[in-house]
């Protein structure tokens, strides 16, 4: 079963006194995090320690992600790539460090991004790129990663607001200056699965 990001907060809460079983996997374009746990899940809608200032750093005050065409040339678009991919592995090294599980799953989606970085750096550094179809793709690439972070419970409102309103502008950059297309535009996804077996053997074993 397929469950968007604003629907699994409330199906989280219908499930949260139901049998086990229940297991989920965090689709953001090419990354999937398996493996998540229900207990997890519900931490994230509460979590914390989800730092509200993330959103504008990798996001609102990056404009290598959503700026129009004014990077004509590659070396005006490296050093935007370079310190948004600094940024990601300083917090994804924090966030690995830490003993929280909902930083443990941050940290896969921060590195994610570092490697979308990473590839549209090392694309703009041969002879001949198009920067405008390496910044394309590497907007497409951030786009679901950037999506999960947007509509995480625990924004500030402000942020909220500041950043749905750079993705939408990015879009429209994206589709009439960087020769995207709206079909590669994927929004991230739960994928969530119900094991019969592991609720039966769990009703067994309390009952023996």
């Amino acid at each position: 079963m397929r469950i968007g990001l604003t629907d699994i907060w409330e199906f989280s809460e219908v499930i949260a006194q139901a049998e086990e079983g229940w297991h989920f996997n965090l689709r953001a374009g090419e990354l999937k995090v398996e493996g998540i746990s229900k207990e997890l899940l519900q931490q994230l809608k509460n979590d914390q320690e989800y730092d509200t200032e993330l959103l504008p750093s990798i996001f609102t005050f990056r404009e290598i992600l959503w700026q129009p065409d004014v990077f004509t040339e590659s070396v005006k678009s490296l050093p935007g790539l370079r310190i948004l991919q600094a940024y990601c592995e300083e917090t994804n090294e924090l966030y690995q460090n830490s003993e929280s599980p909902t930083r443990q799953l941050y940290s896969q989606l921060l590195q994610e991004l570092s490697d979308c970085c990473e590839k549209a750096i090392s694309s703009l550094e041969e002879d001949g790129a198009s920067v405008k179809k390496v910044l394309g793709e590497f907007r497409t690439a951030a786009f679901p990663i950037i999506k999960f972070f947007i509509y995480h419970p625990q924004n500030k409102p402000a942020h909220y607001r500041d950043a749905v309103n750079r993705l939408n502008y990015a879009v429209k950059v994206m589709l009439t200056q960087f020769f995207g297309k709206y079909t590669e535009l994927t929004d991230p996804f739960w994928e969530v699965t119900f094991t019969a077996a592991a609720s039966h053997q769990k009703s067994k074993t309390e009952n023996s």
